[in-house]
């Protein structure tokens, strides 16, 4: 089982249960839904109703409606199952680009090292240079091969 940290529970919301999740994982849409199962410490728990309030998730867990009954859940870590995501063929998370090698052309150049999260994301290339997630560098992502192939990065490197 592959267990993926989504984000925090930073508090509670109202009085009927709800916690408050910051979450800045890239798939929140997909993982913080209702019939979801989420890990905390270490426990499984169902999200049994869930919404977006302003930029944070309000969720329920399995039909716990009464604060009092989820204050010990406040500053702890949530996780999912990778499976719980359901993720398409054509889909990844961020973390899978890692150690991935990187060729331009058929020349291997690096490896990445690091993706760098933002409004732009950037892989970081043997710790030398970044190459923009979103654009025409990247022609193919070949997750069976662990490759990138791009093309055009001799701009880009140092």
């Amino acid at each position: 089982m592959e267990k993926i940290f989504i984000g925090k529970i930073v508090n509670t919301f109202g009085i009927k249960g709800m916690l408050k999740i910051n979450s800045a994982f890239e798939m929140r849409e997909k993982a913080l839904v209702k019939n979801n199962e989420i890990i905390i410490s270490d426990n499984i728990y169902l999200i049994t109703d869930s919404k977006l309030h302003k930029n944070n998730y309000l969720i329920e867990i399995n039909n716990l409606k009464d604060i009092n009954l989820v204050l010990n859940f406040i500053n702890q870590d949530v996780y999912i199952k990778r499976s719980e995501l359901k993720l398409n063929n054509n889909e990844y998370l961020f973390n899978d680009l890692l150690n991935l090698d990187v060729y331009d052309d058929d020349n291997l150049i690096g490896v990445v090292t690091d993706v760098i999260l933002g409004k732009n994301p950037l892989l970081k290339i043997s710790g030398q240079f970044y190459i923009p997630l979103n654009g025409d560098y990247i022609i193919k992502k070949d997750f069976k091969n662990n490759k990138i192939i791009c093309k055009n990065l001799k701009g880009l490197m140092l």
